[in-house]
């Protein structure tokens, strides 16, 4: 008899606003963010995430923001008041951060972690590249 395991990875979502991907060996979530994601796609994406996260026992998060947008005003002050805050309470241990070359993305990611920084039980770091992220992210937690 054959048993199969498993692939450590799983993808979650991936469409014309984002992939996203759990890679459950290393418990972390990957979000690569390829444009402008609607309201509603916004939040809809960023609590599908949450949720894995806690589904799976994820400790780290990579959000890829180089495709990025504008993120609109609302839903920044969602993320900051509503998301945030219940993200904070999954375990999640570190987030790092590939920052968009998009003025109004990066504009609107500094007011969102400037906010809800603070207030967050874990760590965040910005990168450039992706490789010193993930080696960020799987250095010990």
């Amino acid at each position: 008899m054959q048993t199969t395991t498993a692939s450590p990875l799983l993808m979650i979502r991936q469409d014309q606003y984002i992939a996203v991907q759990v890679d459950r060996a290393d418990r972390m979530i990957a979000l690569r963010w390829t444009g402008y994601a609607p309201s509603p796609e916004y939040r809809g994406i960023l609590e599908d995430a949450r949720m894995n996260v806690a589904l799976h026992g994820v400790e780290r998060w990579l959000a890829d923001l180089r495709g990025m947008n504008a993120i609109l005003r609302q839903d920044e002050q969602w993320t900051v008041s509503d998301w945030f805050p219940r993200l904070a309470k999954t375990g999640l241990k570190r987030m790092a951060i590939l920052m968009s070359a998009d003025y109004f993305n990066h504009m609107s990611v500094d007011r969102i972690m400037q906010a809800a920084t603070p207030e967050m039980p874990f760590e965040v770091a910005y990168f450039d590249d992706e490789e010193g992220a993930r080696a960020w992210l799987l250095a010990s937690v």
